[in-house]
């Protein structure tokens, strides 16, 4: 009976180091996991004076500095008091790194790190020379997924052509969805975000923009920042422009050899007034004779096709009688 009184003693009454004590604990400061992970809190313990034999009693981690009435249980003990050394693991997925202590290596092991065991946790280490403590923090992180995009369009709302709902889940700590157009205009403000957590306690998060009527812009960003800005995802949504009426099927196809029709005979008629002026401008430009020479050179023209006979003679008509 003694013997469990004084264990229990040992085990939830905090140890402090004491002033001419020979051991010094030292831990990280903080550790960062994965959720779902394999995580290590890494502790570590030394001697200020070289002790030999140096035999370990007690290793007590805690999670946690404040619990009911100043007491913080366990989460795992390694007692040896009495040889042998016996290990006692108090919560689930808790237990040392190195059992044998080798190197003066006391660290925390947790094999499937979630969200509820984010904090502070405090180490503990008696020996046969002294006793030392030390505290270090676990955060906690989890990679959002892949997110989702849908649009709903809005008949009941005067001023809203449609909405744009991205989603992402599976993140930790809470983080942010924000809003881009194909111009990199942020427009995170004009969205609506709404956070929720699932029973892991990792979070969901979704994001409504409204879309005005008379928007052009052709597709929005939206863009997954976890809790540190980092981007981890985004995906692009293409709008509908419902404003304006909906081309039929079957007017489409009739518009489409219209247009070409309509394209070949401009074609044409700019072809004929082409040729209208360059035939306009050949008959009103002036003759080039005078520039070629002078008066003097100029051969009058024959006031009739064929040149007249020679005057007839008296010898000739002499000659014809």
């Amino acid at each position: 009976m003694a013997s469990r009184i004084s264990l229990f003693v040992l085990l939830f009454i905090p140890l402090c180091s004491a002033a001419d004590s020979f051991v010094k604990v030292v831990c990280d400061r903080s550790n960062v996991a994965q959720f779902g992970h394999q995580s290590m809190l890494m502790c570590v313990f030394d001697t200020t004076q070289n002790i030999p034999d140096l035999k370990i009693t007690l290793v007590v981690w805690r999670k946690g500095t404040r619990g009911i009435k100043g007491i913080v249980p366990p989460v795992v003990v390694y007692d040896a008091r009495n040889d042998p050394g016996e290990l006692k693991i108090l919560q689930e997925g808790y237990t040392f790194a190195d059992t044998n202590f080798n190197n003066r290596n006391v660290s925390l092991l947790i094999s499937n790190t979630k969200v509820e065991e984010e904090g502070e946790y405090s180490c503990e280490v008696t020996t046969d020379s002294g006793s030392g403590s030390a505290t270090t923090r676990l955060k906690v992180t989890a990679r959002y997924n892949y997110p989702t995009a849908d649009k709903t369009l809005e008949k009941g709302r005067s001023n809203v052509d449609q909405t744009l709902v991205c989603n992402a889940s599976g993140g930790y700590p809470e983080g942010q969805l924000r809003w881009f157009d194909n111009y990199k205009t942020d427009w995170t403000k004009s969205a609506k975000l709404t956070v929720t957590e699932d029973e892991n306690g990792l979070f969901m998060l979704s994001s409504e923009l409204p879309l005005l009527k008379g928007s052009t812009l052709p597709e929005y960003t939206c863009v997954v920042y976890n809790a540190s800005g980092g981007k981890e995802g985004s995906i692009s949504i293409p709008t509908e422009h419902t404003g304006a009426s909906k081309a039929n099927p079957a007017t489409s196809t009739i518009i489409a050899p219209v247009v070409v029709i309509g394209s070949l005979i401009v074609g044409l008629l700019l072809a004929v007034i082409i040729c209208k002026k360059r035939s306009q401008q050949q008959e009103r430009r002036p003759s080039t004779l005078p520039l070629m020479g002078t008066r003097d050179d100029i051969t009058p023209t024959a006031p009739y096709p064929y040149e007249p006979p020679p005057a007839y003679s008296v010898e000739t008509r002499d000659n014809i009688a």
